[in-house]
């Protein structure tokens, strides 16, 4: 699997199995209101992969040059997903449709000038 040919469909349901397989939860579904606050710690320790890097660690990354903190990055992602795809499925939300219609607000919002500043 990859995803070039894996529905997000067929993620949800590899998450739901792993569930099932480790009995989390009931019949597999955990409290969506844990599954939210757990993916805000999965996050953090995404960011923590970021934080501190100057310019050159950035580019470094983006080029390829840093393999195993993209790999940590992969990681930790990964488990960020893992929580929203668990979510998604818990509340039958599709996913495709809420981006699709996020990105039809973001394009209607004015521009905002770049500041690479920030």
């Amino acid at each position: 699997m990859n995803d070039s040919n894996t529905t997000l469909d067929m993620l949800k349901e590899q998450v739901h199995q792993l569930c099932l397989r480790k009995h989390w939860g009931v019949n597999g579904v955990q409290n969506p209101q844990q599954v939210a606050m757990a993916m805000t710690v999965e996050m953090s320790e995404l960011l923590e992969h970021f934080q501190w890097l100057n310019p050159e660690d950035v580019r470094a990354l983006m080029e390829g040059r840093d393999p195993q903190r993209r790999a940590m990055i992969a990681e930790e992602f990964a488990d960020v997903m893992m929580y929203g795809l668990q979510l998604m499925r818990t509340l039958d939300i599709d996913i495709t449709g809420q981006i699709l219609r996020k990105i039809d607000i973001v394009d209607r919002r004015p521009p905002k000038p770049y500041n690479p500043k920030r």
